[in-house]
Parts: C-alpha cells; structure tokens; sequence
C-alpha cells in the first residue's frame, strides 16, 4: 500500500514568504494581478498564479518524492514543478541511479496553445537564470491539437498526440 503524503494547510503569509525566500518575489508580485472577468469568453493573458495551489504542488511533489511529472497544460505550475524537481534531484539523484527508470527528474509538459507553450519556456529559462540553476532538470515540451471525442457516452476532449513516458505524478492543468 502505497502512502500519500499531504501537505499541511498554511496561511498566506506563510505561503508568500516560502516564494520570497526560494527567491520568487515575482510569483507573489504577479499573484496580486486582478484575475479577468467572469463573463469574458477568452483570456488575452495568462491567469495570475495561485500561492496556495502552488506551494501545495511544490509541497506535494516533494513530500511524496516524484521523479517524473507529465502536465496536461502549462504555466506557473510548470514553473513550480521545475523547481521541485531540480530540488530533489540534487537530493536524491545518487539514490534514484539505482532505480529502473527512464527519465529521472523529468517534466514533460503537453500543451494544446503554442502561445502559452512559448510563454512558459521563457518563464523557466529567465527563473532558471535569475535564480543562477545551472544543473536544470530535463524538459520536453510538447505540442497536441485537443479534439472533442465520446468517452463512455460523454462529450470529452482528448490530445491527439502524447509523449511517451512512465510519469508517478500527472497534473491536469488544460482542457
């Protein structure tokens, strides 16, 4: 049996000093933006990250000792997952040689809106830069059309191309 490992619930200050200390003042800063109106049918802009979400990925992640994450969508989680993944691979990347596994420390993120795909890369390279990371953990970055299909008699929507990898922690964070 397999224990899941939850992170504990912290306030908001507590949350905004774990970015400022990890040196991401600017996620706490953007965290203030106003979010778009309810009845606007499209965002021209990526959405404002959420502190409390993101640190309980962070947390998430490290607790449980993810290697290999695959992300449906992409954006500030993104960010978050690639910082926690590079601090477990300095832990444990001796540890986890020993394991049968492909792709240690690996992010593999499946995007549907090139747009969003290109503004994430350049968030992590300017945070990988700004934090001086030289031993970044790898990323592939994927792109797939999203169709709508039945699943069971029900409307869903499915990417048309995923990438090939044995991920322990997958995040929904797209259509």
């Amino acid at each position: 049996m397999i224990n899941i490992k939850i992170p504990p619930n912290k306030n908001e200050k507590y949350i905004e000093n774990f970015f400022v200390k990890k040196g991401l003042k600017f996620i706490v800063d953007q965290s203030r933006r106003k979010p778009p109106k309810v009845n606007e049918m499209t965002v021209s802009s990526p959405y404002a990250p959420e502190l409390k979400d993101l640190y309980r990925l962070y947390q998430f992640v490290l607790l449980n000792k993810r290697t290999t994450i695959l992300e449906f969508g992409s954006g500030w989680s993104t960010l978050i997952f690639n910082l926690a993944l590079k601090e477990l691979k300095k832990k444990f990347f001796e540890k986890v040689k020993k394991l049968r596994r492909n792709n240690p420390f690996e992010l593999f993120v499946l995007e549907n809106d090139k747009s969003y795909l290109n503004i994430t890369k350049k968030r992590i390279n300017a945070t990988n830069k700004n934090l001086n990371i030289k031993d970044t953990i790898n990323i592939s970055y994927n792109y797939s059309e999203v169709e709508m299909t039945l699943f069971n008699n029900l409307i869903s929507t499915q990417y048309k191309k995923l990438p090939l990898c044995n991920p322990d922690f997958i995040y929904l964070d797209g259509p």
